[in-house]
Order: C-alpha cells, then sequence, then structure tokens
C-alpha cells in the first residue's frame, strides 16, 4: 500500500512538472503579444472596422452602426461585441486597445472552460489542464494573428462556451433531471451567435446530439434557443431595422474553391488530437456524451474546410475544431492515466506518453523555428514598425478632410471618420460590378487622401484591392511613402 501510494505521489509530481513547463513555454509564446498590446500598429485591418463600429455603438460617431447598402462602410457583424468592446472602449480611451485585452481575456477563457469540460465529464485534472493548454499553445503557434487581436471571434467563441459548460454541468451540478439547464444553454449559445454568427458548429451538434439521446432536452434547449432568438433578435430589429438583416445576411462575399484546401490545411494540423478520438468510445462518458462529442469534433472539422472558401475568412475558422480536439485529448489522457495495465499490447503509460507527445509533436516542430521569428519580429515592430506607423498616423491626421485607409486603424488613430471600408466594399464591387459611390467621391475629390499598405511598385500597380485602385488612380496620380504607408493624393 505503501509503494502504491508513493507511486501516485510520484506520478502527480510528474504531472505537475510538465504541467509548469508547459505554462512556461505559453507565457514566452504571449509575452510579445501583451508587450505591444498597446501600441499603434495594427494586427489586422478588421482592428480599424471594429473599432469604428464600437464607437458608433456607443454614439461616439453620428453614423449609424448598419449603414445603408449604397455607401462604401459595411457592417456584416451581429451587433452584441460592439457594445461589449464599445463600453470598455469608451473608459479606456481607445478601441482597438479594448478589444485586444477583451479578445485575449476570451481566449483564456476558452482554454479554461475547456478543461473543466473534461473535468465534468468524468476526466482528470491532468487531463483538464492538457486540454487548456493545448488550446492556448495551437493557439499561440498557429493561429498567432488572433491572439490579442480586435476581433469578436474569440469572444462570441467563449460566451458559447459558456453554454456549453452549463450543458455539460460544470460547477457540481450532476442532476441531469430538469430541463432549466439545456434551456439556459440553448438561450446563451443563440446569444453568442450575437457575437459572431459563424459559430455554428457547437449548437448544431447540441441539437442533433438531444434529438438522439433526449427529445424532452432537446425541446427545453430549442425553447430557449428560439426565446434567445426571438428577444436579441427582435431587439436589434427594432433598433437598426432592415438595414441589420442586409448587413449580417446579405453581404456580398467572393468564394473561393481552392480555400478548401487551406481549410484542410488547418485540419490536417490538429491531426495529432483527432488522433485521441479513438479512445473516445471507451470513456463511457456519461449521458452519452461520446456521441456530442464526436458530433461536434465532424461537424467543426466541416465547417473549418467550407469556411476557408470565403475570401477573407482566415483561422478563426478553425477554432471550433481546436476546442473539440483538444476535449478528446483531454479526456484521452484521463482515460490512459487511469486505466493502468496494458490497453492493447502496449503498457497503459507507454500509450500515455505516446499520445501527449503526439498531441504536443506540431508544437514541439514548430517551436525552434517560430520562437526566433517571434521574437525578431517584435524587435523589427520596437526598431522600424511603430516609429513608421506613428509618422503615417501624424500625417493622416494633418490632413484637411476625410481619408480613407486601407488599414483602418490608421485613420481611426488619427481621429479621421470612417468614409471607405476597402476590403468589404471591393468584394461589394467585385459580386455586384457597380462602384458607383466610389466613382463618384475620386471625380469630385469628397475625399482628401486615400492611403494604401500595399506596396507601389510603379504608379499603375498595387498589390491589393486592384479594383478600387483602378478608379482611385485615374483621379488620384500623386503618391509619397509616409512612414509605413503610402499617401493617394489628387
Amino acid at each position: 500500500m505503501d509503494n502504491m501510494n508513493f507511486d501516485i505521489k510520484k506520478l502527480e509530481n510528474k504531472k505537475s512538472v510538465w504541467i509548469y513547463i508547459g505554462l512556461f513555454f505559453l507565457f514566452i509564446l504571449l509575452l510579445p503579444h501583451l508587450a505591444f498590446i498597446a501600441d499603434h500598429i495594427s494586427l489586422s485591418s478588421n482592428e480599424g472596422w471594429n473599432a469604428y463600429l464600437a464607437r458608433r455603438a456607443m454614439g461616439l460617431d453620428h453614423a449609424p452602426l448598419y449603414p445603408p447598402s449604397e455607401q462604401m462602410v459595411f457592417n456584416n457583424y451581429p451587433p452584441s461585441s460592439f457594445y461589449v468592446v464599445g463600453l470598455f472602449g469608451w473608459l479606456l480611451g481607445d478601441m482597438i486597445v479594448a478589444g485586444r485585452v477583451i479578445s485575449l481575456l476570451a481566449l483564456v477563457f476558452c482554454a479554461w472552460a475547456t478543461g473543466r469540460i473534461v473535468l465534468a465529464w468524468g476526466g482528470t485534472r491532468g487531463g483538464a489542464w492538457l486540454a487548456g493548454l493545448l488550446v492556448m499553445l495551437y493557439c499561440t503557434v498557429f493561429y498567432s494573428d488572433y491572439v490579442a487581436m480586435d476581433d469578436p471571434q474569440w469572444l462570441g467563441q467563449a460566451v458559447i462556451m459558456v453554454g456549453f459548460m452549463l450543458l455539460a454541468g460544470t460547477g457540481g451540478q450532476t442532476g441531469w433531471s430538469g430541463a432549466w439547464r439545456p434551456f439556459c444553454a440553448g438561450f446563451v449559445m443563440v446569444a453568442g451567435l450575437t457575437f459572431k454568427h459563424n459559430i455554428l458548429a457547437l449548437p448544431a451538434a447540441v441539437f442533433v446530439w438531444l434529438l438522439l439521446t433526449d427529445r424532452r432536452h432537446a425541446v427545453a434547449w430549442t425553447g430557449g434557443c428560439l426565446v434567445s432568438l426571438c428577444l436579441l433578435g427582435g431587439l436589434y430589429y427594432s433598433c437598426f431595422g432592415p438595414d441589420f438583416i442586409q448587413g449580417v445576411f446579405g453581404h456580398k462575399r467572393i468564394f473561393y474553391a481552392q480555400g478548401m484546401l487551406k481549410g484542410l490545411g488547418n485540419v490536417v494540423g490538429l491531426g495529432g488530437m483527432m488522433v485521441s478520438c479513438a479512445f473516445v468510445p471507451w470513456l463511457r462518458l456519461p449521458h452519452r456524451s461520446g456521441l456530442l462529442l464526436g458530433l461536434y469534433l465532424l461537424l467543426a472539422v466541416a465547417s473549418a474546410i467550407v469556411q476557408r472558401t470565403g475570401a477573407g475568412v482566415s483561422h478563426n475558422a478553425c477554432f471550433e475544431a481546436l476546442i473539440a480536439a483538444a476535449l478528446c485529448a483531454g479526456l484521452a489522457l484521463s482515460y490512459l492515466a487511469t486505466a493502468g495495465g496494458m490497453v492493447g499490447r502496449l503498457r497503459g503509460r507507454t500509450r500515455l506518453v505516446g499520445m501527449v507527445g503526439l498531441n504536443l509533436l506540431p508544437v514541439a516542430v514548430s517551436l525552434p523555428a517560430y520562437l526566433p521569428y517571434l521574437y525578431r519580429s517584435n524587435v523589427t515592430i520596437i526598431v522600424e514598425q511603430l516609429g513608421a506607423s506613428n509618422e503615417t498616423i501624424a500625417a493622416v491626421r494633418a490632413i484637411d478632410g476625410d481619408v480613407a485607409c486601407e488599414t483602418l486603424a490608421l485613420c481611426y488613430w488619427a481621429h479621421k471618420p470612417v468614409v471607405m471600408d476597402f476590403f468589404n466594399y471591393s468584394q461589394h464591387v467585385a459580386v455586384t460590378h457597380d462602384a458607383q459611390a466610389l466613382e463618384q467621391a475620386v471625380d469630385h475629390h469628397d475625399i482628401a487622401a486615400f492611403v494604401s499598405n500595399s506596396r507601389f511598385d510603379t504608379q499603375e500597380d498595387v498589390w491589393e484591392f486592384p479594383n478600387l485602385w483602378r478608379i482611385i488612380r485615374a483621379r488620384y496620380p500623386h503618391v509619397r511613402l509616409q512612414g509605413a504607408a503610402y499617401i493617394v493624393t489628387p
């Protein structure tokens, strides 16, 4: 008995050591993102766009949150995130910094919630730690552009994870007889879709799972979804009218079939964790939760592949697949850690080490190249980009009149109103072949200058948005490099 207690303590100590090692590497990966979270360096064209819309939600800009379709500014996102970020940004004084902080906290919450769900389904603390660390490590290495970026994807995912936790019965709620929990879970998940409307795999998996396992709870969950949809949908429609529906559901976008290859590449990168699915049938999870987990992973993978066909859709399409795969990994580790003895022809501990190594292999292989790149790029930000970006912002601020920026954060920090959304307007023009609004603006010189982060190889050729720049350059021939961008004037 004493030897058995000694072995258990020894195993727990080893787990603690590996957890501390994982947390150390996670801190090293997060440090550069934390160091520049308040700097005026745009991480994405989405940052300035979200900031402007957050200002509109707070009434700080006298413009509608959902503009009419004939304008050159579009809003194809649901409204909830703009109010959350807008309120925090109003208190903080910078919408972009507020969005970055909220996004980072939401990512950490999603990792924590993943671990809590592992525990709720009977997993071990080691399995819960592994699941949460995998979410953070994979995100910081492979999806680092969305770490501490002003974008509502992780915030919406965090709200939906609250619904998932309610459904899984975290926090010691073990009874399954009442219908209140699936009702509340459905309500919260639909509320999460009002932050970001592409997080569909988990709600769809829950609906199918409940239909197959518990019709009464399926009715309760559907009722919660409908109540949330009627309350929030009705509220937002009463506030914004048809422009809300047209903006979110009628948005013009080009789709490329070859984008599926990017989605497949992202999914293959999660393959090590997906091997853990082989252990799910042995886990005997409560309430047939293994079926829910399998459905979630399957639909999340399919969703990632399909969403990547859309122009402008990036790694955010893969977050659900990452969380589902991390759940499988955490539960598989829990099974192997508690099974003991032989599992098939191999000892349980051998499979345990092999499974953890397989989960961490992509990260371990990438770290030797990624870490130097991460810190070298941040040194470049300090030495070159930050000063150049501030120079561009100062130049834009000094221009008399409206300015249209490809990177909207530059115009936001220069305290200029938003007059053009390059990406969404280019999609609109490509689909409808209607560029009348831009043509009128350049003909009448309504916009004082355009700012491009593309490289002008000649005065006629640019790398991005050629359908828009051909129209602009016909009336705006002068180009000068100012800091980090080119300023184009009549």
